[in-house]
């Protein structure tokens, strides 16, 4: 038995009137309760304030940020940004009642990835924390060192609201339980 693919999930080979076969979408239909457009917005809005942040942090780190622990969860961090960035712009393109794929690639990939990217961003918090703790009074730089502290700490609070945004805001199927 061959497993079927997400991409491919209720879609069928189906004959048209010319005889010639081609793809219709035959699955289930995802929406949302107050429409697309009620969440487009809010998404939009912490994806961009997340990815931000990070980009605030991660391009001037101070010392504390250059740790290995520190800026490996940094570099790690653009994964679950990129695909909040993916996963938004299948939510501005799709179109409601959403597709299988359509639901997947937006709000699914959205959910994961701003859960992925809190973890990450309180790892780099975290780590921060204990070069404060550590080498705070002889930190070459306290206020840059702050700075950090806070951005890091912006990006998993901006992360953690659009997971808890994402939940709140189920997409629901035609059968009406939530996916």
């Amino acid at each position: 038995m061959r497993i079927r693919d997400w991409y491919f999930q209720g879609w069928e080979r189906r004959p048209d009137e010319n005889g010639k076969s081609r793809l219709v979408y035959t699955g289930e239909r995802y929406s949302f309760p107050g429409g697309i457009g009620s969440v487009r917005g809010p998404a939009a809005a912490m994806t961009a304030g997340a990815a931000v942040l990070y980009l605030a942090a991660a391009l001037f780190p101070p010392a504390g940020g250059m740790w290995r622990i520190a800026a490996i969860s940094q570099l790690l961090e653009i994964l679950p940004l990129v695909y909040l960035v993916m996963g938004l712009v299948c939510l501005f393109r799709a179109r409601e009642p959403m597709t299988f794929r359509d639901h997947y690639a937006s709000w699914r990939r959205m959910e994961r990835a701003s859960l992925f990217s809190a973890v990450l961003a309180a790892v780099m918090t975290g780590t921060e924390l204990v070069f404060l703790i550590l080498h705070g009074g002889d930190a070459p730089s306290l206020p840059r060192e702050l700075l950090f502290l806070a951005e890091a700490a912006g990006c998993a609070a901006v992360s953690i609201l659009l997971w808890h945004f994402i939940r709140k805001h189920p997409c629901y199927a035609d059968g009406g339980k939530a996916t």
